[in-house]
């Protein structure tokens, strides 16, 4: 565990944070794939000790950024559920529990995944750097810097996901 914490904290510091550096470091492959509507990636094991996420390649980048970060903690997580591949779908925001039929993980598996995905991509001590180097940052530029959606950076700062202005189709996810 200590070798993932080194891992995390080395990638972790500059923005944007590099996903597939992590991946990477980590011993999983990337490939980007198309998987078709309502699935944005996943994680699936080749052999006993070696795993791929495939992310859809038809989803912007920010998307994929975040499937890639919320693959990665399956695989730091739910490795032992994860079997011979586990897809991840937008349909884990829905209230429709159908999408947990087919695979072990439930929704707080999901929801575990999605909080690591976004303290990884988004961690506050690098935000917090980044305000404090420029003070008037707007919340566009900054997604952009961390090459994010302007949605999620909102969530991550506890504010509601949209609100209405053309701001928030500044980066789209």
């Amino acid at each position: 565990m200590a070798k993932v914490l080194d891992i995390l904290r080395k990638y972790t510091q500059t923005a944007p944070v590099d996903v597939e550096g992590i991946a990477g470091e980590l011993g999983i492959n990337v490939v980007r794939d198309f998987l078709g509507d309502g699935i944005s990636g996943k994680i699936q094991r080749d052999s006993a000790d070696q795993y791929t996420i495939v992310v859809n390649a038809t989803e912007s980048p920010v998307r994929q950024r975040f499937t890639i970060a919320h693959e990665i903690a399956h695989y730091l997580y739910h490795r032992d559920l994860i079997g011979d591949g586990v897809s991840d779908s937008p349909a884990y925001r829905a209230p429709d529990e159908r999408i947990y039929e087919t695979t072990p993980l439930e929704r707080r598996h999901e929801t575990q995944a999605n909080q690591f995905a976004a303290n990884i991509l988004m961690p506050k001590d690098l935000i917090r750097f980044i305000e404090a180097h420029q003070p008037d940052i707007q919340l566009p530029d900054l997604a952009q810097r961390l090459d994010v959606s302007l949605p999620a950076l909102r969530v991550r700062k506890g504010l509601p996901p949209y609100f209405g202005a053309a701001e928030e189709f500044a980066i789209v996810e």
